[in-house]
């Protein structure tokens, strides 16, 4: 409450700026005392946009412009300008993004093509035709089931990487998106072994590595961020957030900023009343040690 009657916030919250266009003036000061201060490890890039969907989408966004510039060696060529107008290759190529069986990343139309937790979420919506991988199907107490668990996520991590093979020659994926925890799709884990092999297998086929911590990001899994107890040597790619956090956006490898303007682009580019929520919470947690 203090921080919302706070008069060098009024301004912010009368008058909603256009953050693309338009940021206010100490904008950049704001983001490195608020999501900076809390960036996954390798991360300098930052996004913000509205929702966790959103954050989501874009982020797929931004792996298919990496990839298609890796691909061109530059810029878009007028090729690829008129011919994306009309739905054609090479400006509208065929790729993909690889998700995982009960994951769920947002009900946007490329978050639903990802999304496979409950079929109410889907229904009826057009879809696009990207792999999806299984995700490992644990068996409790883990400690009595050590071998077959590591079995398990052997058998899903290879047919991850068959998926990823299989697809070079029609449709490249050119990213794949994880949870830490499928928390919609029903609380699923998989071990931190796991994740670091997956990782591994996204880095050596140059797909983008997409973890979305929508959910989980924030501190409820106890560090900041889940992905943070896996021990990845090599980051993430993408780390997506929102709920938590109050606003949403993604962070990001420097390589993935798209060099031209407005390529991932809105209004509003998120909330910055948010981000003085965001920096009361933070506040917060730091002077209580939460």
């Amino acid at each position: 409450i203090r921080a919302m009657q706070d008069p060098k916030n009024l301004s912010m919250l009368v008058q909603r700026p256009c953050l693309g266009v338009f940021p206010p003036e100490h904008w950049s000061d704001r983001l490195e005392n608020t999501l900076m201060t809390v960036a996954p490890k390798g991360l300098e890039g930052i996004v913000t946009m509205m929702c966790g969907s959103c954050s989501n989408e874009n982020a797929m966004k931004a792996a298919f412009i990496r990839y298609q510039t890796k691909v061109r060696g530059g810029p878009p060529t007028e090729v690829d300008l008129e011919s994306c107008m009309f739905a054609k290759t090479p400006g509208a190529p065929e790729l993909s993004i690889l998700s995982f069986s009960m994951g769920f990343h947002g009900r946007l139309l490329g978050c639903l093509s990802t999304t496979h937790s409950k079929a109410i979420h889907k229904v009826d919506i057009p879809a696009f035709d990207w792999p999806v991988a299984p995700f490992p199907q644990l068996r409790y107490p883990l400690n009595e089931f050590e071998k077959e668990n590591a079995a398990e996520e052997k058998r899903c991590l290879e047919e991850v990487e068959q998926i990823i093979i299989a697809n070079k020659a029609t449709t490249p994926c050119a990213g794949m998106i994880i949870e830490p925890i499928l928390a919609e799709g029903g609380d699923k884990h998989a071990s931190p072994e796991y994740f670091c092999k997956l990782r591994d297998i996204a880095a050596k086929h140059e797909v983008a590595f997409i973890v979305d911590e929508v959910q989980t990001g924030g501190g409820a899994t106890g560090t900041f961020w889940a992905h943070e107890q896996w021990g990845l040597t090599n980051p993430p790619d993408f780390v997506t957030f929102s709920k938590k956090l109050q606003t949403g956006g993604y962070f990001c490898k420097p390589e993935f900023h798209p060099s031209e303007s407005y390529r991932i682009f809105n209004t509003w580019m998120g909330d910055p009343s948010k981000m003085i929520q965001l920096e009361a919470f933070l506040d917060t947690m730091r002077e209580d040690h939460l």
